[in-house]
């Protein structure tokens, strides 16, 4: 079965164990919406997605072998 490299970043971390990078076997064509309700990681969170370094969004379809990496909503000042 493919799987996916996802990488979530800052408190997203908190659904994987805090692991900097965890790999999901995925059905080709699932989309990222569907790899991070896995990883039972809220999709509203996910505020910046890059797939193979390339931005993406929640309905991106993967083909498995990506690397995956997701950030929430980050504040500063």
């Amino acid at each position: 079965m493919p799987h996916v490299h996802v990488s979530l970043y800052a408190g997203l971390r908190e659904y994987v164990r805090r692991a900097p990078t965890v790999d999901v076997e995925i059905a080709a064509g699932a989309t990222v919406r569907k790899v991070l309700g896995e990883l039972g990681v809220p999709p509203e969170s996910a505020r910046i997605i890059f797939v193979d370094s390339r931005h993406a969004g929640l309905d991106h379809a993967l083909r498995g072998g990506e690397q995956l990496g997701v950030f929430p909503a980050i504040g500063g000042g």
